[in-house]
């Protein structure tokens, strides 16, 4: 019988989560590898990468794990530090400061750059936590968020997390492309949504 991948046990995230100021709070990180390992091996894909690209693989562990970025330096460091590890380099060409323009320019806001491969795959988690979009000048997570609602909505039963929904660009873009009857939980600033058939929101088109 096959053993479950070891992840990360509670002591051990609450010291990375220490060790890393700033990037999300002990509850965020437990909620997102609980998805992950219940999931697990399945396909996932992450908007973003980090000093956690480790941990989300781990707890992937035996399935498929896409990670998506822009920055060409995070693309390299995440290489180095993880051997074998997918990385597919994207550019978003937007600024957060376009985000009410851009809402209702779905012909914009999907990510078409992405390889066939990953468009065409049934993800079972979809975490969105890139790109930076803290200020005007930073891209914003407005393609992100509706390229993962789109792709959701392909799948039977998807898991999406959305992260630093406190901001408000995050909170409409959720609104607008996931829908409220989606959310099946919240902690602090990361959503999590079900997409299931018969869910998506119609404003998809």
């Amino acid at each position: 019988m096959a053993c479950k991948p070891r992840v990360m046990d509670d002591t051990e995230l609450h010291e990375f989560v220490a060790s890393n100021p700033g990037q999300g709070t002990f509850e965020e990180y437990r909620l997102i590898r609980d998805v992950l390992r219940r999931r697990a091996p399945g396909n996932v894909l992450i908007f973003g990468v980090g000093k956690d690209t480790g941990l989300w693989l781990d707890a992937n562990k035996g399935g498929q794990t896409v990670f998506v970025e822009h920055e060409p330096e995070w693309i390299q460091k995440t290489r180095e530090l993880n051997p074998g590890v997918r990385v597919v380099p994207v550019t978003y060409r937007t600024s957060r400061r376009d985000w009410r323009k851009l809402l209702d320019r779905q012909d914009i806001l999907f990510m078409e750059d992405l390889p066939n491969d990953v468009l065409a795959t049934a993800w079972d988690v979809i975490l969105v936590d890139s790109p930076q979009g803290g200020h005007d000048k930073r891209p914003g997570r407005m393609k992100s968020i509706y390229t993962a609602s789109v792709l959701a909505r392909r799948a039977v039963d998807v898991e999406v997390l959305v992260h630093d929904c406190d901001r408000e660009v995050e909170q409409v873009y959720c609104d607008t492309y996931l829908g409220p009857t989606q959310l099946v939980g919240l902690e602090r600033t990361l959503r999590h949504y079900r997409v299931r058939p018969n869910t998506a929101t119609l404003r998809h088109g």
